[in-house]
């Protein structure tokens, strides 16, 4: 979903040419040979050199006029179309290739195009006053149409694909008529009576994940949260611009809202009280015509007058990388459901489809070579950490902290609790700069690459970094969500009666969903494991391991006294041999092996996989009748835990152990993945 200016000549034609990316793929390709114009009233002068100029182009296959709105298919699979040629295409997101035909049936131009969740359907609002539907199959369109009494500028379904959301648009002169409108899908009448308020065209809207708020974005230069059952506004309006009010969206997680106006700034909104967010994101050259957030509410895209397609890291409001394919003012963004997409719409009549977030920002090979010691200040080290691509959270929370108390200490650095500016609870965990020993600076790079791609990582069963500041001027802070019960094995001591099962089931799908990203953990074990306030496991401390080995990051000394110890009682056998190996999957899931046997006495297929149920089951470290020494002889000499009485002997508990058993394979490769382990928690062993 997306906006689009009036039909009233308020465009601006600026800019160069610019050479195509080479992983850009052009869904409708033109030439643009138009010369450039200086900057006039783009009220009136802005479409009389549109009109004037655009028959002069060249016009292949696609739109033949302004494209005004893109939307992404549930499925990610395909991108659809709305444009003043008065029609809707659907095109293939991955090829150059249209889908079907262009459908037709409106009279004026399509201004706002949305998806079904359900991708069944595809709705287009338009300026004939009708909200159509169209069968995302056959092209053709389904059932009759949508009257409302003015144009439609924008449309969106809600979550359950039962209602559309409606803005209206247009000329008139009584304030009253820009209303949002409800529709019902099945019986295509009004669901609902007008959402009055606004005073001049909506140009967007979009539901809440559960369907009960609606947020609106309007000319008026202001924003409104609706109650839907209610038909009320809730929040706002929201009036911090004192320009017109170009588009809004809702965040994942429904917690913010941003929005873009013809002042080129973007702002983020609290949704639930209206406040602003920080400061506005500033770089766009020209107003700013639409904006959306990522899937996971990491990023935020947007497009704007100055023919630029942006990406902004939503934590830190600093702008990751900026896109020149098209030529003329863009109209419309949209993220794929999988994130790592941007579809864009312009006056070019191009739809263009580019990856964004596949390969990461990462350092320059030629920007910091020599050698990073430790002798190397804290601040040089958090601003290539910064340039890699972690947020710094220094806008959003007090570096000092002089607050905060200190909750524990760690081999690399200390715990402490602080606080957003917003009383947000969180933990910073302050590296110390003692324990850096002399490294390259290649290496240094791929140690701010690993821990960017953590702040990456969106799943409900890995604790996700926040970002990084620069904790009281001396220590490198990594900032991340604050959990009140603790690790896996102090929640287990408060709650001994919770769902062991359940809690390996967390952890072994946190891992699966590691392992498809081609991530190692290094260091899976219960003190690695924090647990949510609703009991949920989340995978922690993925910078121990990313920084305790020369090639895979930054270099911590592991022999002083603050060294965690015991750590090769979770080791496979292959990385305790003169010959070790690096950390791969498979010693991930020996590793969880012995976890879960602590955590339930149960032996999982892959080594570390199955240690780490032992500790849940068990609530001892593997090996617990062994010195570290005799451990590692044990192990290399083929040693397992033995089946601890806690571990039933009953169906579900001999499954379990026969589990562990496979993830301690002394073969690697005999190991079961994450993926089947889970699948033998989910469907055979929590189910027996």
């Amino acid at each position: 979903m997306s906006t689009r200016q009036p039909d009233d000549g308020r465009e601006l034609f600026n800019a160069p040419t610019h050479q195509s990316l080479s992983y850009i793929r052009y869904i409708c390709c033109r030439s643009n040979t138009a010369k450039d114009t200086k900057r006039q009233d783009r009220d009136v002068w802005g479409e009389w050199w549109y009109c004037r100029h655009r028959a002069n182009k060249y016009l292949p296959e696609g739109h033949a006029d302004v494209v005004w709105s893109v939307a992404f298919s549930p499925d990610g699979k395909s991108v659809a179309s709305g444009s003043r040629d008065k029609t809707v295409r659907a095109w293939s997101a991955h090829s150059s290739s249209s889908i079907g035909e262009p459908l037709r049936g409106h009279s004026r131009g399509v201004d706002s195009v949305s998806y079904s969740p359900l991708g069944n359907l595809i709705a287009s609002g338009s300026m004939d006053k009708t909200i159509r539907l169209w069968d995302a199959n056959t092209g053709q369109q389904s059932g009759v149409p949508l009257k409302g009494g003015r144009s439609f500028s924008c449309v969106a379904f809600s979550p359950n694909a039962k209602l559309i959301a409606s803005g209206y648009g247009g000329l008139s002169v009584d304030p009253t008529a820009f209303t949002v409108q409800l529709w019902n899908v099945q019986w295509r009448k009004p669901a609902s009576n007008p959402f009055k308020g606004h005073t001049r065209d909506v140009y967007s809207v979009s539901f809440s994940s559960d369907g009960t708020r609606l947020v609106s974005g309007s000319y008026d230069k202001t924003i409104r949260v609706w109650d839907v059952e209610r038909e009320v506004t809730i929040v706002g309006p929201l009036e911090g611009y004192t320009s017109a009010m170009r588009s809004a969206a809702l965040s994942p997680d429904d917690a913010q809202i941003v929005s873009c106006s013809d002042g080129r700034a973007i702002q983020l909104w609290d949704a639930r009280n209206g406040g602003s967010i920080g400061e506005p994101y500033e770089g766009h050259t020209g107003w700013v015509e639409s904006v959306a957030f990522s899937p996971c509410g990491t990023y935020v895209a947007s497009g704007g007058a100055d023919n630029t397609v942006r990406l902004w890291d939503a934590r830190t409001g600093r702008q990751v990388d900026q896109f020149k394919e098209h030529t003329y003012i863009v109209t419309s963004v949209a993220f794929s459901p999988c994130g790592q997409y941007i579809a864009s719409g312009s006056y070019d009549h191009k739809v263009i489809v580019r990856k964004v977030l596949g390969d990461e920002p990462y350092l320059d090979d030629d920007s910091a070579r020599g050698m990073v010691t430790s002798h190397m200040s804290i601040t040089q080290i958090f601003e290539c950490l910064r340039r890699a691509g972690c947020a710094d959270l220094s806008f959003q929370m007090d570096s000092r902290q002089d607050n905060a108390m200190i909750a524990s200490g760690g081999g690399f650095g200390d715990i402490w609790k602080g606080k957003l500016h917003n009383g947000t609870n969180v933990a910073i965990k302050a590296w110390r700069t003692d324990a850096f020993e002399p490294c390259g600076y290649k290496t240094l790079k791929r140690a701010a690459r690993e821990l960017y791609l953590w702040s990456r990582m969106d799943h409900p069963h890995i604790h996700r970094l926040q970002g990084v500041i620069l904790f009281r001027d001396q220590y490198l802070g990594m900032v991340s969500e604050w959990m009140d019960n603790g690790n896996l094995h102090q929640y287990l001591r408060q709650y001994p009666n919770a769902d062991r099962y359940q809690l390996c089931t967390h952890i072994a799908s946190g891992l699966e969903y590691m392992h498809t990203r081609n991530t190692v953990h290094g260091d899976v074990k219960a003190v690695n494991v924090l647990v949510s306030r609703d009991g949920i496991a989340r995978i922690s401390d993925f910078d121990s391991s990313i920084l305790s080995e020369a090639n895979s990051g930054l270099v911590f000394s592991v022999s002083s006294s603050n060294a965690r110890p015991a750590t090769m009682r979770w080791a496979a056998p292959e990385l305790l041999s003169e010959q070790a190996e690096t950390k791969t999957t498979e010693s991930d899931m020996y590793a969880l092996g012995m976890t879960m046997l602590v955590n339930s006495s149960l032996k999982l297929g892959f080594h570390s996989l199955t240690v780490h149920v032992q500790e849940i089951f068990t609530g001892s470290v593997p090996f617990p009748e062994r010195k570290d020494v005799s451990v590692i002889l044990a192990v290399i000499g083929g040693a397992v835990p033995t089946r601890p009485p806690q571990l039933g002997v009953d169906g579900k508990g001999s499954m379990m152990w026969h589990l562990m058993s496979l993830c301690w394979d002394r073969n690697a490769s005999e190991r079961p993945s994450a993926a089947q382990v889970v699948n033998a928690l989910v469907f055979h062993i929590c189910g027996a």
